[in-house]
């Protein structure tokens, strides 16, 4: 064959392949910490107000029963990125090594650079529990969360909350967490970590060549609950709403469900108790400074999209917004997540693919670790072996589409099962809760010992995993 022949072949070759990269799908990755349903775009009449995911949601699909596989930052990010049960894995808590749980899995963003994209990343993808927990090489470029980009300097000297010291339940004292606090900080909003990671991922949004795979993690609205001012303002104190209580709540759960939501460990709603003698609005300064956090978080999520529109780049990019799980504000006298409950579980999850209906609801129970497979799909990869979730894209057809129900684990043998009317939970040692959403949302009434049940809970049981892996060991 003639040297010109083979030099034809080659730049038709080269062309060709310039061609196909140039027609697949970008994807806008989008993790926001510590979110819970207390938003507009579950219900209008929610107080926190959360307009850029509204906004987000009327392009493409919002899964309304969208829930993490775990209620824990690791947990929870170890099976969005491996797409493997955290029954499967080991990796229950966030102190779990995730990598040395799963070596040889190929995770999310690695995939996508095994197969020619740019990846790139910012604020917090992984959970950040020392260097042992990342793999930078998935990632063309990586500015990690928290250590070239931490709100500091922090606060000096104490709390902007004035809390210094835990209340145990036993009464004992003890040093508090910087975490727990919250108040207008930084104050320049340009400093603040969100406004920070975000104007990364604009930049790469602006200047990436496609294709690409652009994660963005959001850091609000976990604790601290920092925002500027004008966030806070949205939330008047004398217009404040809070959360639904019941002073019964807790007198039909079985020991197990006790011992998981009063943990030894964990004071928070002690310390608020004790608090109140000293400041009697401080549980109140609390919820308003998660409010304004998560406002804080919806404005980031619509710089991004701004950014994405202006880019010219949104017909052809893919946008999955996630958090990795809800937060309790004392719903079943309990701050924080690591429970197996609704507010802890139920999440923001909405998927926009260029080339399908926009503006859909889902009702469908759907769980985090269905985002591997269904990126996979869209973006028209090979799907790795290992992946343990179920496409979205019959839902992206038809939102009615039948599905398996959600499994949420939190450590070992401890399982709840949501269906899109139940919530069933077995815990470790036996024990069992029961909840009839649909008529019970805030999940007040347990009706595991309840005539007729135990039907209910044999069928949804049979999701249950036939096993669970021991717990990974922690590695920092």
């Amino acid at each position: 064959m003639h040297r010109s022949t083979y030099f034809f072949i080659a730049l038709c070759s080269l062309l060709f392949a310039l061609r196909a990269d140039s027609a697949r799908m970008n994807v806008l990755f989008i993790a926001i910490d510590d979110m819970n349903d207390w938003t507009t775009l579950f219900d209008k009449t929610n107080p926190i107000q959360t307009p850029n995911l509204e906004r987000l949601a009327e392009r493409g699909t919002f899964f309304a029963r969208g829930y993490c596989n775990s209620p824990a930052c690791n947990p929870s990010r170890a099976s969005v990125l491996s797409g493997v049960r955290p029954s499967t894995s080991g990796v229950y808590n966030n102190s779990s090594n995730w990598n040395k749980a799963m070596p040889d899995v190929t995770i999310l963003p690695q995939h996508f650079k095994n197969n020619g994209y740019r990846t790139y990343a910012s604020g917090k993808i992984f959970h950040h529990h020392g260097t042992a927990f990342y793999r930078y090489e998935a990632f063309d470029e990586y500015v990690e969360f928290p250590t070239k980009q931490p709100d500091r300097p922090m606060p000096p000297e104490a709390n902007l909350n004035g809390i210094n010291q835990w209340t145990r339940p036993d009464g004992k004292k003890g040093d508090v967490s910087r975490n727990f606090d919250w108040g207008v900080y930084p104050p320049d909003e340009d400093f603040h970590i969100d406004n920070r990671t975000v104007d990364w991922a604009i930049d790469k949004i602006e200047k990436a060549e496609a294709p690409f795979f652009i994660a963005t993690g959001i850091f609000r609205p976990h604790m601290p609950f920092y925002a500027p001012q004008a966030w806070y303002d949205q939330y008047p104190m004398q217009d404040l709403t809070m959360p639904k209580l019941n002073a019964e709540d807790l007198n039909d759960l079985p020991a197990e469900a006790e011992a998981m939501i009063h943990p030894p460990t964990r004071s928070f709603m002690s310390t608020f108790a004790a608090e109140r003698t000293r400041d009697p609005k401080i549980f109140e300064k609390a919820v308003r400074g998660y409010q304004a956090a998560s406002s804080f978080a919806d404005y980031q999520v619509g710089r991004l999209i701004d950014a994405l529109d202006q880019s010219g780049k949104s017909d052809n990019t893919i946008i999955v917004l996630w958090s990795d799980h809800g937060f309790h504000l004392s719903e079943k006298e309990h701050w924080e997540k690591f429970v197996l409950y609704e507010k802890a579980t139920r999440i923001p999850y909405i998927v926009v693919a260029p080339g399908f209906k926009n503006g859909q609801v889902s009702y469908r129970p759907v769980t985090l670790i269905d985002l591997y497979p269904t990126l996979v799909e869209l973006c028209g990869l090979p799907e790795p072996d290992h992946l343990e979730g179920e496409s979205l894209i019959p839902l992206l057809k038809n939102p009615k589409a039948k599905k398996k129900p959600a499994i949420i684990t939190y450590g070992k043998d401890n399982h709840a099962i949501r269906d899109e009317r139940y919530r069933y939970i077995r815990y470790a040692g036996g024990d069992e809760e029961l909840y009839d959403t649909e008529n019970d949302p805030h999940e007040w009434a347990n009706l595991a010992n309840k005539p007729g049940s135990r039907r209910i809970m044999d069928e949804l049981s049979k999701w249950m995993p036939e096993s669970s892996a021991n717990p990974i060991e922690a590695t920092r």
